[in-house]
């Protein structure tokens, strides 16, 4: 008679060893002793008695029931049946720092007034005091235009400048603005989150123990602010653009904040604005870039709500900085995202463009190109000795020539000076600025200063600061010039004749 095992198949008899051997191997490590030492500890409420039937038929027997005491997942003092324990105080350190507000995300849209959207009367009350002067401020920058400079002398401007710092906004700076009232000192700041920042700062003095520093922070959009810049007939209205295609008026006088324009393209999506200035030659006129490479031009005279602009192509990518020309507002200057520096001429068309893989827009003709080896980051005019600055990835700044007839289709520089400029994710993109009436130029370094420079390349100034000051503007007629960091503070350099001068 056979046994069992010659009637298992090959694979059975193979099974049956891997089983043997597997329970040889745990007797080896002893792992269910181990695993008895790390079960939960049970906690017995009831035990099961045993009967006499149960002890004769071993074969019925069942396992002796045990429970668990079930605990409840929360263990607040209220369900314990406790009182509430009472609020800790915050230390006084802790206690005055201001914290951003919780803001839902929301669209700000239409005209409002500034009591709409803050709520501390203490606030709309000293924000009452921030009056500024109105006219005409092309005209006045016109008169106060500096030919030449005399370098020594500028030099000696800036060794004297000296530093005050606060945190105006909330998070990332990503615009700033001097505002040129002669009377006081207005600074306007916007974040990466769409949120506004006012400084009213008087720089005739330092702030004693008692004095308050008077900043206003409140919200006017749901994205990043990309510019802004005053009305130069009307330098009591501001002009802001925001990431969210949204340009709205700030007037400071009548704190009121209306909608202009809500830049869409021919689908009905916004438009992200990334760059926009006022005409030199015509104050009511506008113009300005996207992030999708578009650009348009405004006439604020015109009703811009009930109709669509027209818009024209002048990058596949985004351009990330535009600039007139103060001596041929018909020529613009754009650095962009696909590594090139152009200059336009907005009088002429191109139906559809041999540069462009698109074809919804026509464009403006180019007058000359200059290809960068990364992407060009910001450009800007000099007031009057036909300058051209643009700087990039590629760690340098460029200085070119463009004046009538000194330029070709290839744009060349004069002048290349190395510079670090490569910021990452947590900085503003930095970008050189002209002051509009000398011909020198500032720039955020990253090794945390601020340089400044003439139009010929020669540095003024490495004025350091305790972080990087992406963000740069100039005051149009002092020698006035801020940086703003990643975290909303703003370094303001001033000389300190202007202190003296109010002083006195």
């Amino acid at each position: 008679m056979s046994s069992d095992n010659d009637k298992l198949t090959n694979f059975q008899k193979k099974r049956l060893e891997n089983i043997k051997r597997n329970n040889e191997l745990l007797q080896k490590l002893n792992l269910s002793k181990l695993s008895n030492s790390i079960k939960p500890k049970e906690v017995k409420v009831h035990e099961k008695k045993k009967s006499a039937s149960s002890n004769r038929d071993s074969r019925k027997r069942k396992h002796e029931e045990v429970k668990t005491e079930r605990l409840p997942t929360r263990r607040s003092r209220r369900l314990q049946g406790q009182a509430a324990e009472p609020a800790k105080e915050l230390p006084a350190e802790l206690g005055s720092i201001k914290v951003k507000p919780e803001v839902e995300d929301v669209k700000i849209l239409g005209d409002l007034k500034l009591s709409d959207i803050i709520k501390d009367e203490g606030q709309l009350d000293k924000l009452a005091n921030v009056k500024v002067s109105s006219g005409d401020f092309f005209n006045e920058l016109r008169n106060i235009q500096t030919e030449s400079s005399d370098v020594k002398k500028e030099v000696e401007i800036f060794d004297k400048m000296e530093m005050w710092q606060d945190k105006v906004i909330y998070e990332r700076i990503s615009s700033l603005f001097i505002h040129p009232s002669k009377e006081k000192f207005v600074m306007i700041a916007g974040d990466i989150s769409g949120n506004i920042g006012i400084w009213n700062k008087d720089i005739s003095k330092e702030l004693g123990p008692e004095d308050e520093e008077e900043i206003f922070r409140f919200q006017l959009f749901g994205k990043n602010v990309s510019r802004i810049d005053c009305m130069p007939n009307h330098m009591e209205k501001l002009v802001l653009a925001s990431y969210d295609g949204n340009i709205r008026t700030l007037d400071l006088n009548n704190q009121k904040s209306d909608e202009l324009l809500l830049v869409k393209d021919p689908y009905n999506d916004a438009l992200g604005v990334s760059d926009l200035q006022f005409n030199y030659d015509d104050p009511n006129v506008i113009y300005l870039s996207t992030l999708t490479g578009e650009f348009a031009i405004c006439d604020l005279r015109e009703d811009l709500k009930s109709q669509s602009l027209k818009l024209r192509r002048l990058a596949d990518k985004k351009i990330g900085s535009m600039a007139i020309n103060p001596k041929n507002t018909s020529q613009i200057a754009t650095g962009s995202l696909d590594r090139t520096l152009k200059l336009w001429d907005v009088r002429k068309l191109v139906d559809k463009p041999e540069w462009s893989q698109y074809e919804d827009y026509p464009s403006h003709e180019i007058v000359s190109t200059y290809d960068s080896r990364l992407s060009v980051s910001g450009v800007s005019y000099s007031p009057n000795d036909d300058t051209l600055v643009c700087n990039g990835y590629d760690d340098t700044i460029r200085l070119f020539d463009v004046s009538p007839g000194s330029f070709t289709d290839e744009l060349l520089p004069k002048l290349t000076i190395k510079h670090n400029c490569q910021t990452g994710r947590w900085t503003s993109i930095l970008k050189a600025r002209f002051k509009q009436n000398k011909n020198i130029f500032a720039i955020a370094n990253m090794s945390r200063a601020i340089d400044v420079y003439t139009s010929d390349g020669q540095q003024l100034a490495h004025m350091a600061t305790p972080t990087v000051p992406a963000v740069i503007s100039w005051h149009p007629s002092q020698d006035v010039v801020v940086g703003g960091n990643s975290s909303g503070k703003v370094f303001l350099f001033s000389e300190p004749a202007i202190k003296e001068e109010a002083d006195e």
